[in-house]
């Protein structure tokens, strides 16, 4: 269903806030006002509201701190609630800074007092909720985020985090309220290690380079920290160069559990016996799965789990006990007090040593500890660390090991025999929440049932259990399946506001829910001619918003559209009242059936929803010899097609780890510039020239590589000379290179173009230019940077592939685009769902890792207890849609995602090239580009046909 407003349906029991009222929003230029004005010198921003924590604790908080400490049962407490406007009446800077201050200044209280904050977004009221873990986002991040979106409150819960790579919280526009719970930690603690939040005071900097062993650093030093559990491995000296990348690689984040410990150990055949303290009893874990023998002491202090080799440190009981009077000593005598570092005790005025006195490190820390040598760090003194994230790890040189690259095997489907079913609700749209009231619910053969009702879901559900294995179908499930998940939600696959597949278990018997949109991305009213149904079809027309507890059995006809947004025109009315009178729904001349309007409509898209995706597995199952239902996304489906069909039959490799990482380096998306990286005013008409299915077109033209690659050890020069060329797949004598990818610095360019293709990084940003850099990049680009750019360049490291290339990709990609050919000389709209998978074919073949995980609660105690114990990990929650359900998104901590990125790269490369032809001819021919996206070309219209006429095939189309 597509109501004018999608919005989720989350009413609760709690009351409403009346005294929360809804502040209007943002324009798109207050919002880009108050950003600069936040970023401006970003840094000094951040320090300004994060000083706040050094304001003192007020007597009721600390009186409120020490009865929560004192707290018996595991009931949370509220705390506090952080209001914007106590701040200020403006949506400012300064009012958000205060606000956010605030936040982190009590989270960080609640912290020292051993207590685990419980920091809860609210917008639109107490009803709505978000929870957030500040120890997960960076502070300028955060205070960004609340301020950057442009969405409605009605909006905000189907599209908050539609956009990828992005901190998942409310618009803080809307966001009039922060609530401060307090939770008591688990009396359980999860066996971990992570960051040591402690610093190496001045005064003992003499054991500043025995410290940095155990990741205890002077503050001046505090700027990046490596994962504690590596450091642990690497101080060990047991495994290889490329066995430590190859972990790097894998392990993501600060934090490594017992679990994740006990994945390496098995996979890298060691024998790790680590240790820590259960009370007051040294406990002792033998993880055995080789030989090779590693030590490691868990330290656990209050907030602080940190990872240590498990040894002696070169100190004694008694250097530390009299620090004082030997550093005076030595200052007094001219002695090294490094010397004394192994002291044992002092008879009379001599110092005796001892080398067999030194100290266990977790006594040794905790002496250090007591003796004020070592001191927590503040969060004014970590605004700079930056944590260890092996999604930044990049070897200085590369390793490459033959388990990082392994053959794609193929996919095989289980054959499964579900009963097919297609439904829709019609919900209130009216008021702050969608309520459901009615459904209908369709089989394959067409016999279809009607529940209406405000208990209609719950009738559906109980239908459901009478049908053998049902699979039920929606469009756009992200809407109409939130209904349905307090009915008892096991499973959920989605993506932003996109819910691709659903599991509910009630009673025993489980029902599996899936989205057609996520398979025909068009809307329902799109389908009679997209597949072209038979049947005539009324428009789409319907009062949503007139819909209520007291019309929805009769309603009025005059002015029951007067809420609509947009207003209906008069041709829309009549064709309404039309539409009343066709359906029998008129009950005099004043009234209308509205139960029976309401199932003419449902029954409608449910009809047309039926009819279409039918026709659409029907036409996969004939063309690509595919049953759509065992997949939940069009993109899944293209890439099992083509990894089957051509991958898997030309012995393709995928990669992870180094090898993945390295070749992930290379992957550039399309450009997107002005000519010469300026604005222009130009008084001539200009057209658009398009790429006819550029990315198609490229893999047409493209063959793939097989094998796993190698280090590039000779002088580039023998890589170009034996590099094939673009349209030989078999190896001579002379060449036998099939690609290669290689880091270069850019010393010189020779030729200055006015749509460069020297990408340079700014801040992250790509820019196009005609200047030194370092790139990572495959050969067909670099023949490119040669070709148009005339380059001189420094090879810093690089990878290849060798022997013939594999050419099944190209050959299916032809067949599909054929079909597609035939089905547009039809005049047939389904065509665009070929070239939808043809388009797709590419972007999962340069997937990024899934290093992020949703996990599902019955309860919110139940919540809150795996929430305690696994802080490190979380990064958001948030409560299921009508439901005691929650869902939290979690950080994994090991990375073993397999990929044949360099497909993708080569490909991406290869269309490039298509467009390097076109806008460099152009540009030799002064013709003058004024804008280049990813597929086409701005020029103008009188020499548009001169241009056509100068290719040599026809490349391009309008």
């Amino acid at each position: 269903m597509n109501p004018p407003e999608e919005t989720p349906f989350v009413p609760t029991n709690d009351p409403p806030n009346d005294a929360q009222m809804m502040e209007e929003p943002l324009t798109d230029g207050e919002v880009a006002a108050l950003l600069e004005e936040i970023n401006h010198e970003e840094e000094n921003a951040t320090l300004d509201f994060l000083t706040l924590d050094r304001v003192p604790p007020t007597e009721n908080e600390i009186q409120l701190l020490q009865i929560a400490r004192e707290n018996t049962t595991d009931d949370e407490i509220e705390f506090t609630v952080i209001r914007k406007r106590d701040f200020g009446l403006e949506n400012t800077a300064q009012a958000w800074r205060g606000m956010l201050g605030e936040t982190y200044r009590i989270s960080r209280l609640i912290k020292e007092y051993g207590l685990i904050p419980l920091v809860e977004l609210v917008f639109g009221g107490r009803r709505r909720r978000f929870i957030v873990n500040l120890e997960n986002i960076e502070p300028q991040v955060f205070l960004n985020q609340c301020v950057g979106f442009d969405v409605g409150i009605e909006e905000f819960w189907r599209s908050y985090d539609d956009r990828e790579n992005e901190l998942n919280i409310p618009p803080g526009k809307l966001v009039n309220e922060i609530i401060i719970t307090i939770l008591k930690p688990p009396q359980r603690q999860r066996i971990e290690g992570a960051l040591f939040n402690y610093y190496l005071v001045e005064h003992w900097a003499p054991l500043e380079h025995i410290l940095k062993k155990y990741q205890i650093y002077s503050k001046e030093d505090i700027v990046q920290i490596e994962n504690c559990f590596i450091h642990c491995l690497e101080n060990s000296h047991t495994l290889t160069k490329t066995e430590m990348d190859k972990i790097r690689t894998k392990l993501k984040g600060n934090t490594v559990t017992k679990k994740t410990m006990i994945h390496f150990a098995e996979e890298f055949k060691l024998n790790i016996i680590l240790r820590y303290y259960n009370g007051e009893k040294i406990v002792t874990n033998n993880i055995k799965h080789g030989e090779r023998t590693i030590k490691i002491f868990l330290i656990r202090w209050k907030n602080n789990f940190h990872y240590v080799p498990d040894e002696k440190v070169p100190l004694t009981t008694y250097f530390i006990h009299h620090y004082e009077e030997i550093v005076n000593y030595c200052n007094e005598n001219g002695k090294d007090i490094e010397k004394f570092f192994n002291v044992t005790k002092k008879e009379g005025e001599i110092y005796k040593h001892s080398l067999n006195n030194y100290i266990p490190v977790y006594k040794c820390l905790s002496l250090l500890r007591d003796a004020g040598a070592i001191k927590e760090i503040v969060r004014n003194d970590m605004i700079k660390k930056k944590y260890y994230d092996s999604f930044l790890f990049s070897p200085e040189n590369i390793s490459l090991t033959y388990e990082e690259s392994k053959l794609i095997v193929e996919d095989k489907k289980s054959e499964t025999t579900n009963t097919l079913l297609f439904a829709d609700f019609e919900c209130f749209t009216s008021g702050d929440y969608h309520k459901p009231y009615c459904i209908i619910v369709m089989n394959e053969v067409g016999a279809w049932k009607k529940f209406y009702g405000m208990n209609c879901a719950e009738r559906f559900i109980d239908y459901l259990q009478t049908i053998e294995s049902p699979l039920c179908y929606f469009h756009n499930l992200g809407y109409d399946g939130r209904f349905l998940a307090k009915y008892g939600i096991i499973n959920m696959v989605k993506k932003g506001k996109m819910i691709y597949k659903m599991t509910i278990k009630i009673n025993g018997k489980k029902i599996i829910f899936k989205d057609t949109l996520a398979l025909i991305p068009t809307s329902i009213s799109n389908f009679k001619t997209f597949f072209k149904l038979d049947g005539k079809y009324e428009k789409e027309i319907f009062p949503y918003n007139y819909y209520n507890e007291e019309t929805m059995r009769i309603g009025v006809i005059e002015n029951c559209w007067n809420k609509e947004t947009p207003s209906w025109s008069l041709e829309k009315i009549a064709q309404f009242k039309e539409n009343l009178i066709k359906n029998r729904c008129c009950i005099n001349e004043t009234e209308f059936n509205a139960e029976k309007y309401c199932e003419y409509y449902c029954l409608r898209n449910v009809l047309v929803l039926r009819e279409g995706f039918l026709k659409y597995k029907k036409m996969m199952k004939e063309n690509l010899n595919l049953e759509c239902t065992q997949f939940s996304t069009l993109s899944a489906l293209s890439y099992y097609y083509f990894k089957n069909n051509c991958f898997v039959k030309d012995f393709l490799f995928e990669y992870t780890g180094n090898v993945r990482e390295y070749i992930k380096k290379s992957v550039y998306g399309g450009r997107n510039m002005l000519g010469e990286n300026k604005k222009h005013m130009v008084n001539k008409e200009i057209v658009d020239f398009d790429a006819c299915s550029l990315y198609p077109s490229a893999v047409a033209r493209l063959f793939l590589p097989s094998g796993a690659p190698r280090v590039m050890k000779k002088p580039i020069q023998w890589y170009l000379e034996h590099l094939m060329e673009e349209q030989q797949y078999e190896t001579t004598q002379e060449r036998f290179i099939s690609y290669f990818i290689v880091t270069i610095e850019i010393t010189k360019v020779n030729k200055i173009r006015k749509m460069p293709i020297i990408i340079k990084k700014v801040n992250g940003i790509n820019q196009y230019v005609n200047e030194p850099t370092i790139m990572t990049v495959d050969s067909i680009y670099l023949e490119d940077l040669l070709k148009y750019q005339e380059i001189e360049f420094n090879v810093k490291e690089g990878i290849y592939w060798d022997g013939g290339k594999a050419s099944l990709f190209k050959e299916k990609i032809k067949e599909i685009y054929d079909i597609r050919k035939q089905k547009k000389a039809e005049h047939d709209p389904s065509e665009v769902i070929f070239k939808l998978i043809m388009n797709s074919c590419y972007g999962k073949t340069i997937q990024k890792p899934i290093m992020e995980e949703n996990k599902l609660f019955r309860t919110k105690r139940k919540m809150l207890s795996y929430w305690k114990r696994n802080l490190e990990d979380i990064i958001t929650g948030e409560q299921l849609y009508d439901s005691d359900i929650w869902i939290l998104n979690v950080k994994k901590q090991i990375d073993d995602f397999y990929i044949p990125n360099i497909i993708g790269v080569l490909i991406l490369s290869m269309s490039k090239r298509i467009m390097n032809e076109l806008i460099y001819l152009c540009e030799d021919n002064n013709i003058y580009v004024y804008y280049q996206d990813t597929d086409s070309i701005h020029i103008k219209k009188r020499i548009y046909q001169d241009l056509r006429r100068s290719l040599k095939k026809s490349m391009v189309e309008t």
